[in-house]
């Protein structure tokens, strides 16, 4: 998992430094068509170079399932991306994402029905796998909806808005370059820790790192320098948890419900992000100006709900069993 995560990052960083570049060189629709021929040919490798396993273990698709809980992730995110736009005072916002949220209720109901569900609910009673999948919903806050909010506040003009770093794109790039590159360190590095300590402590240390990396944030964002160390410390430890959170998952879940439990780490890591990206995009509007893509306080708050996230998530990592994860795949 760690080396695919470094492969992930590697043609993240490659990306991050040729859009800064191109941005700043061409116009933006041209720069967006690049990763999306990039994903069309993932397609293509995928579907010749990728070979089905030989192994099956049989069953139904659950399409009822899959379709309750399709409608519950369209509706609650895209009723979070509707608050994002319109704002907290948005009457149907809000209907759409208490909807979402709701369709949860009669997809648990039929779940606990099945024989052979989409999900296994008890995977969320399990022990060693509830705090797995609360730790990617909090790290999701994080990994998936601070990168928007770091970029804008790189670029905001300091002589105008008063903070910020004015970079070019180029140099923003950079930033998240640098970023990405502590997190192959970290996924690397995942696996050496685990095997000296044990995987529920370096998961622990993992989650610490990035609560630490964006909490130093609050009284360290002035300077190029100062902002370079804090990602790095918070990139650290994203690396590791972007390549631990989905191998712990499927080695403490059933032989049968693997390929779901490393799913769902990845599923709820994007709702948190979600809601993540809702709750910034509204702090940010908050005593915004013409000369800025947010405001102080609202960094200050991105900073802070990153911070408390990943202690929160380092907290639930302490309840898993010490040795659940070496247990499971002894």
């Amino acid at each position: 998992a760690g080396v695919l995560v470094a492969a992930l990052e590697a043609g993240a960083i490659t990306g991050a430094l040729a859009g800064g570049a191109l941005i700043d060189a061409i116009d933006l629709r041209t720069v967006l068509l690049v990763p999306g021929i990039a994903v069309a040919i993932c397609f293509f490798v995928i579907l010749f170079g990728v070979r089905e396993s030989s192994v099956q273990t049989g069953g139904r698709l659950d399409t009822t399932g899959l379709v309750l809980i399709s409608f519950a992730l369209i509706a609650f995110t895209g009723g979070l991306s509707l608050l994002r736009i319109s704002g907290p005072t948005d009457a149907v916002a809000w209907l759409v994402t208490i909807a979402g949220a709701a369709l949860i209720v009669p997809f648990v109901a039929w779940e606990r029905r099945q024989a052979d569900p989409v999900i296994d609910i008890a995977m969320f009673r399990d022990p060693a796998l509830w705090p797995v999948f609360l730790t990617a919903g909090l790290f999701g806050v994080s990994v998936l909806g601070a990168q928007a909010p770091l970029s804008t506040f790189a670029r905001t003009d300091p002589a105008v808005a008063g903070f910020g770093l004015g970079t070019t794109g180029f140099a923003t790039s950079l930033i998240i370059g640098v970023y990405l590159i502590a997190m192959i360190a970290g996924a690397l590095t995942y696996p050496v820790l685990a095997r000296a300590t044990s995987p529920r402590a370096a998961l622990i240390t993992a989650a610490g790192l990035v609560g630490v990396g964006y909490l130093m944030f609050l009284p360290m964002h002035d300077t190029y320098a100062q902002v370079i160390v804090n990602m790095v410390v918070a990139g650290i430890g994203s690396g590791a948890l972007v390549g631990a959170l989905p191998a712990t998952a499927a080695a403490a879940a059933p032989p049968t419900q693997t390929g779901v439990a490393t799913g769902l780490t990845n599923s709820v890591k994007t709702v948190g992000g979600a809601i993540a990206s809702c709750a910034f995009g509204i702090a940010l509007a908050t005593g915004l100006t013409a000369a800025t893509a947010g405001s102080l306080t609202g960094y200050m708050t991105v900073w802070i709900v990153c911070g408390a996230t990943a202690i929160a998530a380092a907290l639930a990592l302490t309840v898993v069993p010490r040795n659940a994860f070496r247990l499971a795949r002894d």
